[in-house]
Parts: structure tokens; sequence; C-alpha cells
């Protein structure tokens, strides 16, 4: 999942600060890599996307 923002725009979050944000799917064939090395394959699994939700939860990434 990522933010839905046009491509080439950006958003901004300061330390501390919350906000509610609308994600969306990747598109193709869903594999992504990289992320802080959340996501290392295919994302449009269940399975792929429970894997990458365990590894945000332990890296300590808030809200996972």
């Amino acid at each position: 999942m990522h933010l839905d923002i046009a491509a080439g725009t950006a958003v901004r979050f300061e330390p501390g600060e919350e906000r509610e944000v609308t994600l969306v799917a990747f598109g193709g064939t869903g594999e992504v890599f990289g992320l802080n090395r959340l996501s290392e394959g295919e994302t449009a699994t269940q399975a792929g996307l429970s894997d990458a939700l365990a590894r945000a939860q332990q890296l300590g990434f808030k809200g996972a």
C-alpha cells in the first residue's frame, strides 16, 4: 500500500504529527522491494501483506 497522491508530489509529516491518510494498492504485479525492507516481493496476496505488517510491528513502526 502507498499514499494516494499524484505522481511527483509529496506529503510532509513533521515529527510527532499524526494524520489520517488514504492508502491504495500498488499496481502491476504487486511486487515491491525496499520500503525499509518491509516488503520483499509480492504484496498482492494476504500472505505477502501479513508478512510486511509483521515486519513493521517487529521494527516498531507505529500503527502497524
